[in-house]
């Protein structure tokens, strides 16, 4: 399951995009949300927990969760919350893991791929 986001200023229009793909690297599932005005990070934050939504929908057992924002990624995956304004967010994301017999989130780098693209078509819709 691939998350991202796009935004056209920081802060600003934002949407929050996922692909959601089998074992075999098929696509199972796509979507976007818009965002009113945001962070970037708070897009990010906003595909993960919709990545995570759709999983659950998709009654996924084993999630394996990539995303490029290295500071999203970080704190999810040490499941720390800090000081930071999405605490609750990241809060209900790591909870929200719990659920899944077993989950892997991971760092890749930004690529352009299907998340983001969907991400933008939301923003100029």
């Amino acid at each position: 399951m691939n998350f991202d986001r796009a935004s056209k200023e920081n802060p600003g229009p934002s949407g929050a995009g996922f692909v959601a793909r089998d074992s075999q690297g098929n696509i199972m599932a796509i979507g976007a949300k818009r965002l009113v005005d945001g962070s970037n990070n708070e897009a990010e934050v906003q595909a993960a927990w919709e990545a995570i939504r759709m999983a659950k929908t998709l009654k996924v057992n084993h999630l394996n969760l990539e995303g490029d924002s290295l500071l999203v990624v970080t704190t999810i995956a040490e499941g720390e919350t800090t000081t930071w304004s999405l605490n609750k967010h990241i809060k209900l994301i790591i909870s929200a893991l719990s659920s899944f017999e077993d989950y892997k989130i991971t760092h890749v780098k930004r690529s352009g791929g299907h998340a983001v693209k969907y991400s933008n078509v939301i923003i100029e819709s």
